[in-house]
């Protein structure tokens, strides 16, 4: 396969393959981490990665698959979610998911009486892409609160909406702050022509390392096969009404016979062109339905959608 040059010099950092792929390390997501809750919480020394996926305890349940989460050093529980699609109730599910890893915090079984110590922190940090109702500040902290007093009423959990179209990079680069980097990198890493050039000056050595991980010439054919198919769904998916997710999805598969077809006509027999449009279709149905399943889209409805059976889903 012939990597895209027209698809940039890096990787677009808000599909769920790059976002995974390039902070998916210690250090770049330490970093990270460091630059949102730090003011907070202090400062991040370790951290390690831990399961993302949350399987249901009983057959009625939902399970939850989130993009990454990790453990500090100081025993909180972090996930770091990417939102490209708006949803009418994603702060509700912002809590869901929180909520389904407190879960796993405490034991069936055990009495609250029997517990010698309470929950660790739970701290969702939701990076979204598209622009959210209410959320008008770059960084929306939310906790919970005693109403009348206005101070924080129970403090085992806290969610970071991180709103990228509402930031911009200060004019003034001398008082920028290692948020600022980091936010600018993420918003512009995959359009090199709005990324500003002085951020590879001032970029700490974990952001570095990420910008020459995140080079598209360094993935593989698997991965670039991925992040392609991921791409083609995140432009066509419409940025207004979750159907511009669901369309952005069936033209993908469009997108993705077509290139079967295209692949296989280079082949010159009638086989090579069965055998591209196979590849073409599979590969973007595995894709899409991998994202259905991490965003939490009923089996089902995965199956409908890429028709992929159940056992192919789940796997």
């Amino acid at each position: 396969m012939v990597k895209n040059q027209n698809r940039g010099v890096y990787i677009d950092l808000k599909t769920d393959f790059g976002f995974k792929h390039c902070m998916g390390e210690e250090a770049s997501m330490k970093s990270f981490l460091n630059a949102i809750l730090s003011e907070d919480y202090g400062t991040i020394e370790h951290l390690e990665f831990l399961p993302v996926e949350q399987t249901r305890d009983h057959p009625d349940l939902r399970g939850v698959t989130f993009d990454l989460r990790c453990r500090l050093d100081n025993g909180d529980d972090v996930i770091v979610e990417m939102q490209n699609y708006t949803h009418p109730f994603f702060k509700t599910r912002a809590n869901y998911y929180l909520y389904n890893l407190m879960d796993k915090h405490i034991k069936r079984g055990v009495s609250w009486s029997e517990r010698e110590s309470d929950i660790p922190r739970l701290i969702g940090v939701f990076i979204l892409g598209v622009p959210m109702e209410e959320l008008e500040e770059v960084v929306t902290r939310t906790a919970e609160f005693d109403i009348d007093k206005q101070t924080e009423f129970w403090d085992r959990m806290r969610k970071y909406y991180i709103s990228l179209p509402n930031f911009q990079l200060a004019v003034e680069k001398s008082g920028l702050t290692p948020k600022d980097i980091w936010l600018e990198t993420i918003k512009n890493l995959g359009n090199m022509e709005n990324l500003d050039p002085e951020i590879y000056e001032i970029a700490d050595e974990a952001l570095l390392k990420l910008i020459e991980k995140a080079k598209v010439s360094a993935l593989s054919e698997a991965e670039y096969a991925q992040y392609e198919a991921e791409l083609k769904v995140l432009s066509n998916r419409g940025t207004v009404e979750r159907y511009g997710f669901e369309q952005g999805i069936k033209r993908g598969l469009a997108e993705g016979r077509a290139q079967g077809l295209k692949e296989g006509l280079k082949e010159g027999r009638e086989e090579g062109i069965k055998e591209g449009i196979k590849k073409g279709i599979l590969e973007t149905n595995l894709s899409i339905a991998r994202m259905m399943k991490q965003k939490g889209y009923p089996t089902e409805e995965i199956t409908a959608m890429t028709g992929l059976n159940i056992d192919e889903i789940e796997e």
